[in-house]
């Protein structure tokens, strides 16, 4: 699950730890708080140690994504999202995030985040459309 990394490394760092000192407080492997510093992942059990080393409630390490702030193309700060997620669905969308959803509809959802300024929109995919990437056969990461 995606985890705050960066507030990981400022409590770290208040304390004057090195990961390896941190990795010894928490009863985590060296190699597990490296990976949560650098690419935001983390078990539950993962997190729930680094909540009690660092005295704070589990759901204060959730990782909030802040979409495209600033913009990309104008690096306007008026970035709006819209308040709900969007299903895909045959009838109205589709071909977004095809086969990547769930259930015998493969619906997927996503969330869409506009710029005031220049009109510059993106689509965020919900983490389950996400986790399905890296082995469907209808996607292919880019190099």
């Amino acid at each position: 699950m995606k985890i705050n990394a960066k507030l990981v490394s400022k409590l770290r760092k208040q304390r004057s730890w090195t990961q390896e000192e941190l990795a010894i407080a928490s009863g985590l492997n060296l190699k597990t708080v490296q990976r949560i510093e650098k690419k935001a992942t983390a078990s539950l059990q993962s997190k729930k140690a680094l909540a009690s080393v660092f005295d704070i409630d589990v759901q204060d390490l959730d990782h909030e994504e802040k979409p495209m702030t600033p913009c990309p193309e104008c690096h306007s700060e008026k970035i709006y999202k819209f308040t709900k997620t969007i299903e895909t669905n045959p009838e109205c969308l589709p071909h977004m995030l095809p086969k990547l959803g769930s259930g015998l509809t493969f619906y997927s959802e996503f969330v869409p985040v506009v710029c005031e300024d220049c009109g510059y929109i993106r689509y965020f995919a919900d983490e389950k459309a996400r986790s399905k990437l890296s082995t469907s056969k209808y996607w292919e990461l880019l190099d």
